[in-house]
């Protein structure tokens, strides 16, 4: 896995600069499933990494769209 728990991650914009709000990952979910791809939208093998903002508020956001806060370009 690209992260661990508690790293403290943001999702970052098309040109790798980030495009949201720091947060904690809490938990890791592939997708396996056909009903799994089916209600998240993204393909077998996606990796979705919960992460939950200050606010406490959670979203589930691909491994593939996340870097650690502060090492993106």
């Amino acid at each position: 896995m690209k992260f661990d728990f508690g790293d403290e991650v943001v999702r970052v914009g098309a040109d790798g600069s980030e495009a949201g709000k720091p947060g904690a990952v809490v938990a890791f979910t592939e997708v396996r499933l056909t009903e799994q791809i089916q209600l998240s939208g993204y393909p077998l093998g996606t990796v979705l990494c919960t992460v939950e903002f200050g606010d406490g508020t959670e979203e589930l956001i691909p491994d593939s769209e996340l870097r650690l806060h502060g090492d993106c370009e």
